[in-house]
């Protein structure tokens, strides 16, 4: 049997083991050579041959001296995060966010948030002035662009960058990012905002420990991001996980999607709002019109305050929120049987009232043992976890097409720093 290998295998093999000890680096780092060869099961010949290539081409670097373990202190290292930088954005109906990130998708620097009333082709435009204006300045600091990451509401086709539909921001197939690519020539991936914050809580946040997890935002309106086996499921459109257009109520008012009853229009912001202050203009009495001169000044936050004030309006209100959304919930843990379920969004908080109340309900609307076995935890990141999440895309591509583009599993999982 010719076992002999050829030059394409040989090849094919060393880029595996430069991918496999830059991995251990960035996982474990700062790290000293003996110990990546142990935990990658390379000889020592191969690994510092590696290192070496990794140190002169930026990706790797020293991190000073490690313990002594009987004779000289090893040379520990370190991934090299400042090699490159990432462009992460968040748009909003209301709200352009761009930052910049070191390659460890962390650091968050020189962000600019812009107010913006902009929908359709305007707001792509601004999108591009202000990405443009961060782009300037990085290159006028010399520092390498690795790419730029964009989360947005709407229904996102991820591989090519196209927003097939969003009614908050009137875009219809619109080739987001194929226009910026071009304008900027780089790189750019497009994710929808909730996916975006699931893979921030995943990455960076609350979700770290979990495989299997939900990460459900409630604002404006109400989605989920679906991490199953550790990668977003998007199912066969890309639509998975809009929570906040499961029917719960058959005798419910008709939702913009077009269905009756929908949860988003009974635990949304906009729609408990319009309740409280509707109750409000009736003459409803409550301690909410001391904390506000009008009626647009209320808020989560004070709803919130108003509600552990044992204020009966605030009080009826998030704990009928609380219910309908525990509700939700509970189909979706009968469902998934995930190991978790964060939440996120303004309404969600350490101290939010609703929470008792949505704990109560999955509890008694879900079935026994996934319910017992699920946790419910608020998120870390808040508003941020869409922009650590489309900066931890744009590094996995990187990685995935710099090293991993000859055989590796592209789309498994990247690991972050702890």
């Amino acid at each position: 049997m010719n076992t002999k290998r050829g030059p394409a295998d040989l090849k094919l093999l060393q880029e595996m083991n430069r991918a496999q000890v830059l991995e251990t680096i960035r996982a474990y780092g700062p790290i000293a050579r003996v110990d990546i060869a142990r935990k990658t099961q390379l000889s020592p010949t191969t690994v510092a041959t590696l290192v070496n290539d990794l140190i002169a081409e930026g990706w790797v670097r020293s991190a000073g001296e490690g313990e002594s373990r009987g004779g000289r202190k090893p040379t520990l290292l370190e991934f090299n995060a400042k090699a490159g930088y990432i462009i992460a954005v968040d748009v909003t109906d209301t709200l352009l966010t761009v930052a910049r990130t070191d390659l460890n998708a962390r650091e968050l620097e020189e962000e600019r948030s812009v107010p913006h009333r902009f929908t359709g082709h305007a707001l792509a435009e601004l999108i591009g002035e202000t990405v443009g204006t961060i782009i300037d300045s990085m290159k006028a600091r010399k520092l390498n662009i690795a790419g730029i990451g964009i989360s947005t509401p709407g229904l996102v086709d991820a591989d090519t960058g196209i927003v097939r539909y969003s009614l908050k921001l009137n875009w219809m197939d619109l080739p987001l990012g194929s226009m910026l690519k071009k304008r900027f020539d780089l790189t750019v991936y497009v994710e929808n905002d909730t996916n975006a914050a699931a893979l921030g809580e995943k990455w960076f946040g609350a979700g770290r420990p979990f495989e299997n997890m939900v990460y459900v935002t409630v604002g404006s309106g109400v989605g989920a991001g679906l991490i199953l086996g550790g990668r977003i499921f998007r199912g066969i459109t890309g639509s998975a996980g809009e929570l906040g257009h499961m029917s719960i109520d058959k005798g419910g008012e008709r939702c913009e999607c077009g269905n009756i009853g929908c949860l988003e229009n009974l635990v949304a912001w906009p729609a408990i709002w319009a309740r409280v202050t509707k109750a409000m203009k009736r003459g409803v009495p409550t301690v909410i019109t001391e904390l506000v001169d009008n009626i647009d000044q209320v808020t989560p936050e004070i709803l919130n305050k108003a509600a552990w004030a044992s204020d009966q309006l605030a009080v009826n209100a998030l704990t009928e929120a609380g219910v309908s959304l525990g509700i939700g919930l509970a189909n979706l843990v009968n469902l998934l049987n995930p190991e978790a379920i964060i939440l996120g969004g303004e309404l969600i908080g350490k101290d939010s009232f609703i929470l008792q109340h949505v704990q109560k309900t999955m509890a008694t609307h879900g079935l026994r043992v996934p319910g017992a076995a699920v946790r419910l935890l608020p998120h870390q990141l808040g508003e941020k976890a869409r922009l650590y999440g489309v900066a931890g895309i744009v590094l996995h591509n990187l990685l995935a097409t710099r090293f991993w583009s000859s055989g590796l599993d592209t789309s498994a999982e990247p690991v972050f720093p702890q």
